[in-house]
């Protein structure tokens, strides 16, 4: 379903660009070329987004990935907040490039494509609004078409200013307004997916937390060397350090049990590594659990 909704939200994308191309060479809005380039950029991103999610899904582990091609999901958003810079920076240019050398523009022409791509815009971006919440590259993708929408509410706006005021410089001042709007978003994209490229602890868990929950299951006297981390944005890793009573491997391994499913039930992660210690190597002031 993710990827059907990826195809639908592309080819719409796709649609309203070419519109909003020609309906700004005709009114001469930089605003709604800028807006139309932004959605042209969209169109490559949901691709990149859509290739990706066949890839992750589809594309087997091996002994050269042993965890599949997962993360092909992060690599995608990565280049899609890349992909958001470029367009900040090629409206930047622009925009000052206008305020030196004004244009008139046709107010009504601009707020009839305007109208129409803000539609199109939130069509694309209400198909994959509840896909990415627990998916970073389609998250990716959304935030491309929700800065589209946000981008056709300001053409629209700076065409009413036209149209009223023939305040043409209304025009430019909405290309920087939608530009510093896209670069909060793609700064925000690529610090996320730099964090988990980087092994950082997934949002939403606290290693200390993680630790006193599995310090209360009996027969746990110490964790540490913990380490949380992530494949994809679903796909949660954990390791760590378990000591208990110096006892015979297979009552040693209930407990792991026990905490292998406290970290699926807890915090959602289903792929841990545990590797047991003997109490007795454990030295007083190493030891992290209250009794």
């Amino acid at each position: 379903m993710e990827v059907k909704r990826i195809l639908g939200a592309m080819f719409l994308n796709l649609f309203m660009a070419l519109l909003e191309v020609l309906g700004g060479v005709f009114s001469g809005s930089l605003a709604l070329i800028s807006d139309a380039l932004h959605n042209i950029n969209d169109f490559f991103a949901l691709l990149i987004s859509y290739l990706a999610e066949i890839i992750s899904k589809n594309k087997k582990s091996n002994l050269n990935h042993t965890f599949g091609f997962r993360r092909v999901e992060i690599l995608a958003a990565l280049l899609n907040g890349v992909l958001l810079l470029g367009v900040f920076l090629f409206l930047i240019i622009e925009a000052f490039g206008r305020i030196k050398s004004p244009k008139e523009v046709e107010g009504i022409q601009t707020v009839i494509i305007g109208v129409i791509g803000l539609v199109g815009n939130i069509l694309g971006a209400s198909l994959l609004h509840e896909d990415s919440h627990h998916n970073l590259n389609i998250k990716g993708a959304f935030l491309h078409l929700l800065s589209d929408a946000i981008s056709s509410v300001g053409v629209i706006i700076g065409a009413l200013f036209i149209i009223f005021y023939r305040l043409y410089v209304a025009d430019t001042i909405m290309s920087l307004l939608i530009a510093g709007f896209i670069l909060y978003s793609s700064v925000d994209l690529i610090k996320e997916t730099i964090h988990i490229l980087m092994e950082g602890t997934p949002k939403g868990l606290n290693i200390n937390e993680i630790q006193k929950i599995l310090c209360q299951i009996s027969g746990v006297k110490d964790i540490h060397h913990i380490h949380v981390w992530q494949i994809s944005t679903k796909d949660y890793l954990f390791s760590a350090h378990v000591v208990v009573e110096d006892q015979k491997i297979s009552e040693a391994q209930k407990i792991i049990s026990q905490v292998k499913q406290a970290l699926k039930d807890k915090f959602n992660i289903h792929h841990s590594t545990i590797e047991i210690e003997s109490e007795d190597l454990l030295k007083e002031k190493e030891c992290q659990c209250e009794y």
